[in-house]
């Protein structure tokens, strides 16, 4: 199920600051501050393979004061360290509503309704993190937006028990989070060290956590716009997936403390913090942070890169696919090396591991590749580009992704798009590791607001000419400079955003939806297990262009047309996704496809 949205502006104090040197002071590995020097910056996060620990302390001036390799549990300033959870309290409970599948409705803003006492007063400054009066959050944007509202566990009817039960059972809690079970702990005054943060981390399930990791990197980007956070976005690119805090030192009202905690691309947990709010450390310590977090993570930023694309390669030429030795290959998956051979003359060698597909309909051979999104981004710019160039291939990158969002026809659960110069131009050879290198930094970020493309030689509106990219990134612009010149009236941002979400009603699918689904429940709950049909007719969306989805916590669905059987199929595919929400089969796309299928067949007259 993809998801489709607009980011932030990414335009102020960007060329405030055209390419900066990640430079850290140095000093001793264990140096320790001076008695005068308080750390304006603590840094803690799992630093590598061997389950360590990375403990590090900065003073106002930037100078590097604690730099150790801890034992986890720790040991040290490391482990008395105490922090406020701060707002960190609402990601736990996001992630046991994902994980528990936990109904979740949205919160209604109501304003102070005319009341002007002090808890009138209150609500109404919660809910300018939520919503207008009037309007309504869903839980990803809620998130997002950080709004407290949303998450009481009173309004969501969580039990301490079941909480308790929970968490209790996650690895590590017990031993060194034991705070994490306590449902009456989620609030900001809450205190525990950096370390047992870390620990409650860890023990976030995967599918939560990749599902929170997307909200998470939407509301790093919601701050991108502005000249503070630029930084960081900038150094770390999408690896970095955090929410941000803001509270007061433990015993100190007076004195703001705020930073962040969350994940880097490859699941490692982080925490930072300092005197100020969140965001004004990420502003204050942006280079830093990126510095220091982007240290032991691999080249490619260690993700599984997500997504599913289907090309078609060689579509406009006909070929034929042989083994070593002129015998041609058997239809199937293609395991080992191999020859296409092409009616012009040209022979290009290739291997695969079995991500790619030999089929012959129509007798004439065709090859099907599989890929994640950032194995897909990696392949066309080895194809089209030289991921040498840096800059501009990290920039390049994201363009790819973007054209892909726009352009690619929907497959089953995977984006299908051919191989082709009126297309993108894809590579049928693995991903050189510069080019997986580039595609890897900016995992998960798209450009929206407008269609984007680009060419070799020659730009024009909306239409980046690599050559020109190559000159800016050799002249010292970073990825994010070369992309806001060239795509003025685009946004950079998340590519799950849910604050780009915009509905438009689409009256005449929600017609056809509601004359069909009373066929398709007598058929779905007698041969489908664990399908619950939505309560109400779900809202369907109308979408410009990019991939359709579901909202699932919003009952909403968003599809491009209705005018094509694969249309109707998709819509059927998203209706299906709301009505097993709360089965495990929800993420099995095989089968949501399968019966997305039927209930068309069966439609059709």
């Amino acid at each position: 199920m993809g998801r489709e949205v607009a980011g932030a502006r990414i335009r102020a104090g960007i060329l405030a600051c055209c390419g900066f040197a990640f430079a850290m002071p140095t000093a001793p590995a264990n140096a320790r501050p001076s008695a005068e020097s308080a750390p304006a910056l603590e840094m803690l996060w799992r630093a590598g393979t061997d389950g360590g620990l990375e403990w590090r302390t900065f003073d106002d001036a930037g100078r590097l004061l604690v730099n150790e390799r801890i034992p986890d549990p720790p040991t040290g300033e490391a482990a008395n360290r105490k922090a406020p959870l701060g707002s960190l309290w609402k990601l736990f409970v996001y992630l046991w509503l994902i994980e528990q599948r936990h109904p979740a409705p949205d919160y209604v803003c109501t304003g102070a309704r005319g009341k002007r006492d002090a808890p009138a007063r209150k609500h109404l400054e919660e809910e300018t993190y939520c919503c207008d009066p009037g309007q309504a959050i869903g839980r990803e944007l809620a998130l997002v937006r950080s709004c407290g509202l949303f998450f009481a566990p009173r309004r969501l009817g969580i039990s301490p028990e079941a909480w308790r039960a929970f968490w209790e059972a996650r690895p590590g809690v017990r031993d060194a989070a034991p705070w994490l079970a306590d449902l009456d702990a989620m609030k900001p005054e809450t205190v525990a060290s950096p370390a047992s943060l870390l620990r409650a981390l860890d023990a976030a399930p995967i599918r939560a956590r990749e599902e929170a990791t997307n909200a998470l990197l939407a509301r790093l980007f919601a701050y991108s716009p502005k000249e503070e956070a630029t930084e960081l976005v900038r150094g770390m690119g999408g690896r970095l997936r955090i929410k941000s805090f803001s509270w007061h030192r433990p015993g100190q009202p007076g004195k703001r403390y705020g930073g962040g905690a969350g994940w880097l691309a490859d699941g490692r947990p982080v925490w930072f913090a300092g005197e100020g709010t969140g965001q004004q450390i990420m502003a204050r310590h942006g280079a830093r942070l990126a510095e220091a977090f982007s240290e032991t993570l691999p080249p490619d930023g260690g993700a599984i890169t997500p997504g599913c694309v289907q090309v078609n390669f060689f579509a406009r030429y006909p070929f034929e696919v042989e083994q070593p030795g002129g015998k041609n290959a058997r239809e199937g998956i293609l395991q080992g090396r191999f020859v296409a051979r092409f009616e012009s003359g040209v022979s290009i060698p290739f291997t695969s591991s079995g991500e790619l597909t030999l089929s012959r309909p129509n007798g004439r051979a065709r090859i099907e590749g599989r890929f994640g999104l950032d194995d897909y981004a990696a392949r066309v710019i080895d194809r089209e580009a030289d991921a040498k160039e840096v800059e501009a291939a990290r920039a390049l990158s994201v363009v790819i992704r973007s054209y892909l969002f726009n352009e690619a026809a929907r497959q089953g659960n995977c984006l299908a798009i051919d191989d082709s110069s009126r297309k993108q131009r894809v590579s049928i050879h693995p991903p050189s590791p510069a080019a997986r290198a580039a595609a890897g930094f900016t995992s998960g970020l798209t450009l929206r607001g407008e269609p984007v493309g680009y060419h070799s030689t020659t730009p024009s509106k909306n239409r980046m000419a690599w050559t020109d990219a190559v000159r800016a990134s050799q002249g010292g612009e970073a990825w994010d400079v070369i992309l806001w010149k060239t795509f003025p009236r685009s946004n950079l941002g998340a590519m799950n955003d849910p604050a780009g979400i915009v509905c438009r009603r689409f009256s005449e699918a929600e017609t056809w939806l509601a004359a069909r689904t009373p066929r398709w429940h007598r058929t779905l709950y007698q041969h489908l297990p664990g399908f619950d049909a939505p309560s109400a007719l779900p809202t369907v969306c109308l979408l410009s262009h990019g991939t359709p989805f579901s909202e699932q916590d919003r009952g909403r669905i968003h599809v491009r047309d209705l005018r094509s059987p694969e249309d109707r199929i998709t819509l059927a595919h998203e209706y299906l996704h709301l009505g097993l929400r709360h089965h495990p089969s929800a993420h099995d796309e095989k089968l949501i496809e399968h019966w997305a299928r039927k209930l068309i067949d069966e439609d059709l007259p």
